[in-house]
């Protein structure tokens, strides 16, 4: 939670937040009502509502008139066809983020480039300190003052910059992509093949990852899908993979190559074959990439495999790595695992090479068990936090039906009657990243660039926080970016540590403190405090007579919550905004009474 407005915020922002349900007085812990559970269908207009809410990050002003115009099945039919949708305007302003354009080479060299010139200057330091306090002294000066020289010729390693261009670039595409149940979809498969950019290369890996793995296959074949996981130089790095090797003993050649690129020895001639004391044992079988790629991305924690099936598949992955010149892919003969194998009960003949691991993505992608865990994760995203078992096993005979197509599984649960069920309407509570995106659509708002903190400057701010760096800093500040807004929430994007990703159940979202954060927020957003969003609340008022809060209330109920703000929330909020001191004024804070509405349990769900 911030410091810089949480004095604004003990007053009557919490009071209402209190008397709406967000916020008990006594805690500060969210409790957020349970949406209605009245047997009634939707309406036409509700079902439109939910669609631009569910497929997508909620309705802009004018979309939900714009979708009953164009008719309901055409807009569902070409959200679930999104290369038929024009994006141009998207892809100029991403223009901008010229690292998200890189090649996996370059991207890795760039790394890897960074990491050689940090370990020359500890290197230079350490001998430094080996000659004596003086000449350390001075050596450290000259190297303080060469390294301020850099950073301000060059800025921070631009492997970082990466990260916050990534960043950027997701939260653009969320707000203004007409593509809108791509950018769900995107959201959700990333998710589920969580990556965390603070490990290593993945800063840069994810990069590549994020465009060619994911973005490139959410309309696909799961089986497509999971292998372009697989042999991600992201992946085999973040869970290790890329060091899965079956044992093997090192020559003495391939041994003082090795101390030679190390600084261990000069370089000499090489020994002859056979030396005493120069050959070791080097690998070893590294099985966290099997049990992830089956707990999480496959079959799921129940899905019925064993301690030993998760030997066998870290045994038929061995020697899936990826170059380290390049940061491309590669399968390394040498470090694999020949010997047969038993996965799930099928056999893998020995000498299969690269195919060993293949077999096992064929068996995998096919298996009831992951039609079952694919079809719960993506019904508990589109429809329920509890999704109803039938309408799962529906799906997941899909699923097996279609040999994993997925756009035929996205478009079997839109059009199942669970999704446009009276219980699935607002009844999931929205993560950081879906409430900040959706209140700057609600509001119009557009993605600007900001003299008041440049690019450059805030992409740098961005990164540090997302490694965690200059947090006293930020929070202190009056004016933040919409990332470093939904990194205070609580979720920094492509930087949660453990690989299950952030949860897809929306009530674990609801915490102490959690909701005063997102008031925070909205107060922040409405009072034009972010410093990469165009949003002018009085706009959203614009006519109404200030001095009539109930004018002012309808325009806001309609401009946020289409018209559906309950009775409970609307008596509230008339309530806060015409009580003041004396009484003697009922003029309508216009910034303040549209956060009261983003923070309304209405607009919190979706």
């Amino acid at each position: 939670m911030r410091t810089s407005r949480s004095v604004q915020l003990t007053g009557p922002i919490v009071v209402c937040c209190a008397v709406l349900g967000l916020v008990p007085l006594q805690v500060g812990l969210a409790a957020v009502p349970e949406p209605a559970t009245e047997d009634q269908p939707l309406t036409d207009r509700q079902k439109i509502i939910h669609v631009l809410n569910r497929l997508g990050y909620g309705p802009c002003p004018g979309d939900v008139e714009r979708v009953e115009k164009m008719g309901l099945d055409r807009y569902i039919e070409q959200q679930l066809n999104p290369e038929r949708i024009d994006d141009s305007e998207l892809e100029s302003d991403l223009a901008k983020f010229d690292i998200l354009t890189m090649g996996e080479t370059n991207l890795y060299q760039m790394f890897r480039g960074e990491q050689q010139m940090e370990r020359e200057r500890r290197r230079e330091q350490a001998e430094a300190e080996k000659s004596g306090p003086m000449q350390t002294n001075a050596a450290a000066g000259n190297a303080a003052a060469t390294a301020k020289t850099a950073t301000q010729r060059e800025g921070p390693p631009r492997s970082l910059l990466a990260v916050a261009e990534l960043q950027d670039a997701k939260i653009i595409s969320a707000i203004e992509s007409p593509r809108q149940f791509n950018e769900v979809l995107v959201d959700f498969w990333s998710n589920h093949f969580n990556i965390d950019v603070r490990k290593g290369p993945c800063r840069v890996l994810k990069v590549a990852d994020e465009r060619d793995v994911i973005r490139q296959h959410v309309f696909g074949r799961f089986r497509d899908l999971l292998e372009a996981s697989a042999k991600s130089p992201a992946m085999l790095h973040y869970l290790d993979n890329f060091q899965n090797s079956a044992p093997r003993q090192l020559s003495p050649n391939e041994l003082r190559r090795r101390q030679v690129e190390l600084g261990q020895l000069s370089a000499q001639p090489a020994v002859p074959a056979g030396t005493d004391n120069q050959s070791r044992t080097v690998g070893g079988i590294n099985e966290n990439y099997a049990r992830e790629i089956m707990e999480l991305h496959t079959l799921g924690v129940d899905g019925g495999y064993t301690q030993k099936d998760v030997q066998e598949v870290a045994r038929c992955f061995a020697g899936w790595t990826y170059n380290q010149q390049t940061g491309r892919f590669a399968f390394t003969p040498r470090r694999h695992d020949n010997g047969p194998k038993t996965v799930l009960g099928h056999a893998i003949p020995p000498n299969g090479g690269i195919r060993d691991g293949e077999m096992v993505l064929d068996i995998l992608a096919s298996h009831p068990s992951t039609a079952r865990f694919i079809a719960a994760k993506l019904c508990r995203r589109l429809v329920a936090d509890d999704p109803p078992p039938a309408l799962v096993e529906r799906i997941a005979s899909v699923f097996l039906e279609t040999g994993g197509d997925l756009r035929l599984v996205y478009q079997a649960i839109i059009y199942s009657p669970d999704f446009f069920s009276r219980q699935a309407y607002r009844a999931k509570i929205k993560s950081p990243f879906e409430f900040a995106v959706s209140a700057v659509r609600a509001a119009g708002g557009k993605m600007v660039s900001d003299d008041f903190l440049p690019l450059d400057r805030r992409l740098r701010i961005e990164a540090g926080a997302t490694f965690g760096r200059g947090m006293d800093r930020i929070a202190s500040a009056k004016r933040k970016s919409l990332d470093i807004e939904i990194i205070e929430m609580g979720q920094p994007l492509f930087a949660y540590q453990a690989p299950t990703g952030y949860t897809e159940d929306s009530r674990k979202w609801v915490n102490t403190g959690a909701l005063i954060a997102r008031m925070n927020f909205a107060l922040a957003l409405a009072e034009h405090k972010i410093v990469d969003v165009s949003v002018t609340p009085a706009d959203l008022v614009h006519g109404a007579d200030i001095d009539k809060p109930g004018l002012v209330l309808d325009r806001l109920n309609a401009a946020f919550l289409q018209g559906e703000m309950t009775a409970p929330t609307r008596a509230t909020l008339e309530k806060q905004v015409t009580s003041t001191d004396g009484g003697a004024s009922s003029t309508v804070n216009a910034a303040e009474l549209t956060a009261l509405v983003l923070g309304s349990p209405e607009f919190q769900r979706h």
